[in-house]
């Protein structure tokens, strides 16, 4: 352990190092002023501490990885390269003052290259690993912390460097402080990921090594344990399961003979054994801190379990456990992430309808959350709608109007959207551009707007299937919904429905068949003011996958809250028969059967609860056929017994 240690004793004395170079430069008389070597110096060791602080969140052998290969090789070769460069240094300040328009520009200037930092995003969205390889150079050759310039401008004594250099260490911190605390993407994301990707792909000798260290260093003793590594994991597992992996270094870790499902269980047990080993380390009886750590871990892990069961069409466990989760998150004070996640999730129920709720529980959660001390207005404005629309389902339009007028007494403000993703990071789960929040506020209005009866209908012809790319998964399958909707607003239609019913058969096959239904329903919806018929093969092949769905929930109950999407898939496809089609070979039994379907759906339900022999519930409803079956059954032993009827 003592050359694990060893990093994070020495390099944080590279602080004083910095001050020490500044103050001596001071007392030998260099021309340039005391402040304006010691200011910079000190920025430059407040960085250094940054960087040692925020390590916090890698493992011990990644941490001390990334504190000698990265920084502090920074550090040791900014110092070279100004021993190498002190015979060319006034060559250097004569170039300084030929050229006077990089004194005039120099705070311009500064904040460009000190916008460097941001390449590897810009990399990764744009898809040009160039940018990445060039902020590499960049941070290791000049730019990192501005060191390299600041050592310049004390070695040279120039002042015209000296408050370039300057410039460009305050733009620095101010990006690094950026990245750590406004920044919705993790700091050390890369880092993160090749911490976790070793940890998984690595042998069982390099696990228990990995886990010895993790435990011995960050959670026993630790009055907060850092469960960072399991966090880690769980991020991965979403990434994996979404088949989305935009960092090339990542490739050579992943194991591609899993389907994405299946390897995001095997990334998710990993998260749990490293879990399972903290609690043993631990006391039985943790502290407070300790007890908080672990169970925001814990429901880290139950939450994306429970997206993967959803995602899979397995709602019945799901439901459950998403409470837990959120029972766990208001136990430790994050009560705006628990009921943010509680309308996000019965948001997706009305709009989908492959998520079944009661209304009546929905309500009285709703209004549980709305009693919770410190809701910022934004969640409190999801939660008045969402109370409001399943008010109206329960048939209570006073109460859904009271909270309405409730809802449009409060503001939102930016900073809501900050509290709520500073309550994400407290649960180890990345933040959320401000544009997500708002999004699903838009959706929640339209929603209300609709049950109200005052929507404004869009023209049909010219809106894309609502389809969120962000919520599919990656890989093949979200490529081709993304090119489909691109074909569809470059006005080719016919082209983007044959994609999007690729992508649909992708979903399918990797079993994400609760995607595979929305995708349908929502091209359907597109389709029906343009092309008719293909609207009709679209919703029908909708209603076929959403019945499937159904016979996979055990639960009565939660079959009987599905109903609402049967009776609206079938009302639209007799509308496409009555109205807009020309109508098959035998439109009156189709439209029959559609009817029957709707309105009798709750009936096989309940009807499924019974055997054949009418003694012993059953887990499935029962079908058409079985029906027919059961009742030609019935009135045969009805004749045998009354010959006389």
């Amino acid at each position: 352990m003592g050359l694990l240690r060893l990093p994070l004793v020495v390099y944080p004395w590279f602080t004083w190092l910095v001050v020490l170079e500044a103050i001596t430069a001071a007392r030998h008389g260099s021309a340039v002023p005391g402040a304006l070597l010691i200011g910079p110096a000190v920025l430059i060791g407040l960085m250094i501490q940054l960087d040692v602080w925020s390590a916090r969140v890698l493992s011990p052998l990644e941490r001390a990885r990334m504190l000698c290969w990265l920084d502090g090789r920074s550090v040791v070769f900014a110092h070279l390269t100004v021993l190498v460069a002190g015979a060319y240094l006034p060559t250097i300040v004569e170039f300084w003052h030929r050229h006077s328009w990089l004194g005039r520009y120099e705070i311009v200037l500064a904040l460009l290259l000190a916008a460097y930092a941001y390449l590897p995003g810009y990399a990764a969205v744009s898809r040009v690993p160039l940018l990445g390889t060039l902020c590499a150079v960049l941070d290791t050759l000049f730019l990192r912390k501005g060191l390299m310039v600041f050592l310049l401008g004390v070695a040279s004594g120039d002042p015209g460097i000296a408050w370039f250099a300057a410039w460009l260490v305050a733009f620095q911190l101010l990006v690094q402080l950026h990245q750590l605390f406004v920044s919705t993407v993790q700091p050390l994301w890369v880092f993160r990921r090749a911490d976790a990707h070793r940890y998984f792909a690595g042998t069982p000798a390099h696990r228990r090594r990995v886990a010895d260290l993790w435990l011995e260093e960050d959670v026993r003793g630790e009055a907060f344990p850092h469960l960072y590594l399991v966090h880690s994991l769980c991020d991965e597992a979403v990434a994996v399961a979404q088949d989305k992996d935009p960092h090339p270094g990542m490739a050579r870790y992943l194991k591609g003979d899993k389907r994405a499902g299946q390897a995001a269980r095997s990334w998710l047990n990993a998260a749990s054994e490293l879990l399972a080993q903290a609690r043993r380390a631990l006391p039985d009886q943790p502290e407070p801190a300790q007890r908080r750590a672990l169970d925001l871990a814990e429901a880290h892990i139950i939450r994306f379990r429970v997206h993967l069961d959803v995602s899979r069409g397995r709602q019945d466990r799901a439901l459950k456990e998403q409470r837990k989760v959120r029972e766990l998150w208001s136990r430790h004070g994050l009560h705006n992430l628990s009921a943010n996640n509680l309308c996000v999730e019965l948001t997706g129920a009305r709009a989908e309808g492959t998520k079944p709720v009661v209304p009546e529980r929905a309500l009285a959660e709703l209004e549980q959350h709305l009693e919770r001390p410190g809701l910022v207005p934004y969640v409190r404005c999801s939660l008045l709608l969402l109370a409001a629309e399943y008010a109206m389902l329960t048939g209570d339009s006073e109460r859904a109007q009271s909270m309405r007028a409730l809802r449009h007494q409060l503001v939102i403000h930016r900073s809501d959207f900050h509290v709520l993703n500073r309550e994400q990071r407290a649960a180890g789960m990345p933040a959320f551009k401000p544009v997500r929040y708002r999004l699903t506020l838009a959706s929640l209005e339209a929603l209300d707007a609709r049950t109200r009866g005052t929507a404004l209908v869009p023209d049909d012809a010219a809106r894309p299937p609502r389809i969120l790319l962000s919520e599919l998964p990656g890989g093949q399958a979200g490529a081709q919904a993304a090119a489909g909707l691109r074909m569809w607003l470059d006005g080719r239609p016919a082209g983007a429905a044959e994609l999007l019913s690729e992508a649909v058969e992708l979903l399918q096959r990797d079993g994400f068949h609760s995607d595979a239904f929305n995708v349908l329903v929502q091209l359907g919806t597109a389709q029906r003011s343009i092309d008719p018929g293909a609207a009709y093969a679209t919703l029908t092949r909708a209603l076929r996958l959403q019945q499937r769905l159904r016979l996979g929930l055990n639960s009565s109950g939660l079959r009987l809250a599905t109903g609402a999407t049967t009776e609206q898939l079938t009302r639209t496809l007799t509308d496409l028969l009555l109205r807009t089609l020309p109508g098959p070979a035998q439109p009156g039994l189709t439209v029959f059967e559609l009817a029957e379907l709707s309105r009798s759906r709750v009936l096989l339900d309940q009807l499924g609860k019974l055997s054949r022999a009418g003694t012993q519930p059953t887990a499935q409803p029962i079908t058409y056929p079985a029906l027919r079956d059961l009742l030609t059954e019935a009135s045969t032993h009805t004749s045998a017994m009354n010959p006389s009827i």
